[in-house]
């Protein structure tokens, strides 16, 4: 039972944890599946060199690989879903051998989560709709994420053991910087249209290159994915076979082709048989006159494609009902503005060990709702069959009393994310608070001065654990002698007549912490924040601000101290970002040195694990390495002070839906969600 004293705490994260679901734009980071902006990016970028074609279309090498982790009968009998056997049966479908790839995927055991996660996977059973629910127009994050097919991918959403998905199979050489891709032979639009090496040219030349199309060449495509790096160059080897090179080693290349950032193979791979009537090297202005007088347009041509094309981020959105697509459901017209229809896409090259071809689910349909109450009422009633984005801790005493009425289970898995990191800007414009904040032991301090426990039990209702891995376990467990100390020794010894220290000039010190509103935990970890430090004479006011205005502070360099979560798992790709400890110092690095301020030599450092990491291919003994260096750095310096980790994750699921982890296995919340392609309704 739930004590009555943490019902205040329990109710400011009705919403905890999920505010970063949000469409947006090409390149995403990866938090939940937020699109953002691509990194900093270079005033006038180079453009990458055009496509070279080989002159005879020699086979390549064959490429090494982790094995996938199911092997495919050496003579399969394929099997497909009734209704698509209906449709064969009527002439509006060719039969199912026709349909899927030479190459086909076997989804098995330990393919999109490992053993350990999901123990007892079977080979599911054809039928049924899967009901959704969301609250945003256009935009159902769960969806999203079921559908989402990257190039290349690796169990849990991770980087580590990293396989083939709609690409067959690759081979890195020369030092990190040749890539060589295999396509899978016979594979098919949803339209039934051949998928080959044409796609990835189109996409490189004609949308990549295109300055009307792509203003800024992609940051993933340049060394180090920087908007500085050096471009990339694409060489055409036959049908099915391409190759990436760089001029210097960048493995890390491998990490966007899988999933980090929420990328799709959309970014690699587009239909050009669709698409080129849209672009103006293949059709002319005459030929769009209608589309272009249908947006209001004179010959802006490129605004008229962009409106064609449907990237990953877009498949929840109804303009693109019936685009031509390689995920397992393709999205139909539903009727109603508020319903989101997807049905199976026929063309599907994935199948599992008994040669079923995946998925196993005829149909998705997702409602919307006016918010995200009203999205958990729908739950309540028992009209939602998978839910992770918009569930909440604080519900748990409701879903616990309806899951048998209503014919769902909670599972409890983990965030992939840190919720919770006191963040610093150690270049905050203060020469006092500069002085303060840049002595470590003053980080060490805050550190000590923070009752994790008491966050773990009043915050996160007790399904989180303390800081252990980006903070030294000797400055995780609250210390207030030890971090008083510390202050003492840096010279902070004079105090005002109420108590509060003082900077060493003998001026108040008074830190102004500013938290946004992107998840309601953010307040009270900023009030429990500020009434410890205030037990060792440190003042701070809390403020909270729109989250809008909270971005463009920290870009103007006008945030002082901040509450925040980031993502030190997983992906790991924020742990060693100069701006985590100073907004100009990240200003400094990411334009090479004519911008902002140089930083020290410990942020310098910072630096170079990054690149090294960018350098590695990513599950390599180098990259885990490197990987595990960049922990340690963040232990050594305390750039940033974190203050709980691996926050549990309520998900809604039917209780008839198989191949669904156990709750409280290791699992991401979000990489369940990631495989609900392989789950089924149990007769």
């Amino acid at each position: 039972m739930f004590k009555k004293q943490h019902l205040f705490a329990i109710v400011v994260i009705l919403t905890m944890l999920l505010s970063a679901c949000a469409p947006a734009a090409t390149q995403a980071p990866a938090a939940e599946p937020t699109k953002a902006a691509e990194p900093t990016k270079a005033p006038e970028p180079t453009k990458a060199p055009e496509p070279t074609k080989a002159p005879e279309a020699t086979k390549a090498a064959e490429p090494t690989k982790a094995p996938e982790a199911t092997k495919a009968p050496e003579k399969p009998a394929y099997t497909e879903a009734p209704m698509l056997a209906e449709q064969v049966k009527a002439g509006k479908l060719p039969p199912l051998e026709q349909r899927l790839p030479e190459d086909v995927f076997v989804v098995g055991p330990g393919v999109y989560l490992t053993k350990e996660q999901l123990p007892d996977w079977q080979p599911g059973v054809y039928g049924g709709t899967l009901r959704a629910a969301h609250g945003v127009a256009n935009w159902a994050p769960d969806i999203f994420v079921a559908m989402n097919e990257p190039s290349l991918m690796a169990p849990k959403i991770g980087v580590q053991g990293v396989i083939g998905n709609v690409i067959k199979e690759y081979k890195v050489e020369n030092n990190n910087q040749d890539f060589t891709f295999t396509m899978r032979k016979g594979l098919k639009w949803s339209n039934g249209q051949p998928v080959t090496s044409e796609d990835v040219r189109f996409t490189w030349e004609d949308m990549i290159n295109n300055e009307k199309i792509y203003p800024v060449f992609p940051a993933m495509y340049r060394v180090g994915y920087k908007a500085s790096g050096e471009p990339g160059k694409l060489t055409i080897i036959d049908d099915y076979t391409f190759k990436v090179s760089f001029p210097a080693p960048y493995g890390g290349f491998l990490r966007l082709l899988t999933i980090e950032g929420w990328k799709g193979y959309t970014d690699f791979i587009n239909p050009s048989h669709y698409l080129k009537p849209y672009h103006i090297k293949y059709t002319t202005l005459e030929k769009l006159d209608a589309e272009l007088k249908k947006l209001n347009l004179k010959d802006e041509w490129w605004q008229v494609f962009t409106s064609k094309r449907c990237q990953n981020w877009d498949m929840t959105n109804p303009r693109c009902v019936d685009y031509p697509g390689l995920y397992p459901w393709i999205p139909k017209a539903s009727g109603s503005p508020s319903v989101l229809t997807w049905e199976r896409n026929p063309y599907y090259y994935k199948v599992d060990t008994k040669g079923q071809q995946l998925p196993y689910i005829d149909k998705i349909v997702s409602t919307q709702q006016d918010n995200v109450e009203m999205v958990n009422l729908k739950v309540l009633a028992g009209d939602v069959d998978f839910l992770r984005e918009s569930t909440a801790l604080v519900k748990m005493p409701l879903y616990k009393e309806n899951e048998a009425k209503a014919g769902f289970r909670i599972a409890l898995m983990e965030m992939h994310v840190d919720s919770s990191n006191i963040m610093f800007n150690q270049t905050f414009d203060n020469p006092q608070w500069q002085k303060v904040v840049q002595d470590v032991r003053f980080r060490q301090a805050v550190s000590l001065a923070q009752n994790r426990q008491e966050m773990v039990d009043n915050v996160y209702f007790g399904y989180a654990s303390v800081s252990a891995e980006t903070v030294d376990p000797k400055l995780a467990k609250q210390d207030i002698a030890a971090a008083n100390k510390l202050l003492d020794d840096m010279g902070l010894t004079k105090k005002d007549a109420d108590g509060f220290r003082l900077y060493p000039d003998g001026s108040k010190m008074d830190i102004l912490l500013e938290n946004g509103q992107q998840a309601p935990d953010l307040t009270p970890i900023a009030e429990l924040v500020a009434a410890n430090l205030k037990k060792v004479g440190v003042r701070v006011t809390v403020k909270a601000i729109d989250s809008t205005l909270h971005g463009q502070k920290g870009a103007a360099n006008q945030l002082q101290m901040w509450v925040m979560w980031s993502h030190d798992q997983g992906w790991a790709n924020d742990i060693n970002s100069p701006d985590r400890a100073g907004r100009l110092w990240g200003d400094w690095v990411n334009t090479l040195g004519k911008g902002g301020q140089e930083p020290p030599d410990w942020v310098k450092k910072a630096v170079d694990i990054n690149t090294r990491r960018w350098q590695a291919v990513p599950g390599s003994d180098e990259y885990n390495k490197v990987v595990e260096e960049g922990f340690q750095w963040t232990r050594d310096n305390l750039p940033y002070v974190n203050l709980v980790e691996h926050v549990k994750y309520p998900m809604v699921v039917n209780a008839k839906l198989g191949n669904v982890p156990p709750s409280g296995a290791p699992a991401y919340a979000i990489g369940v969600n990631f495989s609900i392609v392989q789950m089924y309704f149990k007769p």
